[in-house]
């Protein structure tokens, strides 16, 4: 009886085995890629969400520049997390005649991201393990989610982190309190109004910061702040005559410029309210020590005359 019981029990542990083997290999299995696109032969990507302005990216050369709605340098990691899609590799694979496209929110897709002329329709997420529908074609996918950051509506993250496009040269920057301004010589720098101290090394210094600035993160400005009276302007001139008009917004807890022709909100570093918004003047050098007079010298006492 107990030799029976024992090999109940072993033969319900071995199927248990072979069950956990089965599910961990059908969860561990990977379908084809989502497209027959090769992530580097993407040239054009285009966002579209019910409702909101259709989010167009080009590749020019080796970059990428987001042309709507509106025109700038794009960031290339977030750029990347939409291009991959083209190669992601998918998790299950159905036709769409055996499922209810209505049901996984297909029909009509939550958004549709365009690689080239690749047409991807996403729907709803898998309430087990996440993971997003993706309808291509005649095709519906089970892939990991994509960065909500990189595909949904707000553009603002594909924005470039830099707040000046790499190259760029200044020649004017006016920031509150003072204006920086580049001589007709090409090299000498001047401020106004000037500060005791600011040599042209300093200045260099803050123009060489303008024009490496980066943002930590970018987001969306609020509705309305364009009008917001707490800003301050900041205007940035080129080298070829254009000018950047931004808002400085806060110091505090941390830097926060706004660009309103892009409606894009920066925030960077606390630590760059020192570098872009002031000129400390250069480190005064030591006084040099004054000659130490030499000791007075003493007169020879006169030797007494020799008595004969």
């Amino acid at each position: 009886m107990k030799r029976a019981y024992l090999n109940v029990v072993l033969l319900i542990i071995v199927v248990g085995l072979g069950a956990a083997i089965f599910f961990t290999q059908k969860k561990d299995h990977k379908g084809p890629p989502l497209t027959a696109l090769k992530a580097d032969a993407v040239t054009h990507v285009s966002i579209a969400h019910p409702g909101k302005p259709t989010i167009e990216l080009v590749k020019q050369g080796k970059d990428w520049t987001l042309t709507a709605p509106v025109q700038s340098p794009a960031d290339p990691f977030e750029v990347a997390s939409v291009v991959n899609l083209a190669t992601q590799q998918t998790q299950r694979t159905l036709k769409d005649s055996d499922v209810k496209l209505s049901e996984l929110k297909l029909d009509p897709p939550q958004y549709t991201i365009t690689l080239n002329d690749q047409k991807l329709e996403f729907g709803d997420t898998d309430p087990i393990d996440h993971r997003r529908y993706v309808k291509n074609g005649k095709t519906v996918s089970l892939i990991d989610d994509p960065p909500e950051t990189a595909v949904d509506a707000d553009y603002s993250n594909l924005v470039s982190k830099e707040l000046l496009p790499t190259g760029t040269q200044l020649t004017k920057i006016e920031v509150p309190g003072f204006t920086v301004s580049l001589g007709a010589d090409g090299k000498t720098w001047t401020q106004t109004p000037a500060t005791d101290g600011v040599t042209t090394d300093e200045i260099s210094h803050f123009v060489s910061s303008w024009e490496g600035a980066r943002s930590m993160w970018n987001a969306a400005m609020p509705d309305g702040a364009d009008a917001d009276s707490k800003g301050q302007p900041i205007t940035l001139t080129t080298k070829d005559g254009k000018t950047v008009q931004l808002v400085l917004v806060n110091e505090k807890p941390q830097l926060t410029i706004d660009r309103p022709d892009l409606k894009v909100r920066y925030s960077l570093s606390k630590a760059d309210d020192q570098s872009l918004l002031t000129i400390p003047p250069a480190p005064k050098k030591p006084d040099a020590k004054a000659p130490t007079a030499p000791p007075p010298t003493l007169a020879k006492p006169a030797e007494a005359p020799t008595k004969l």
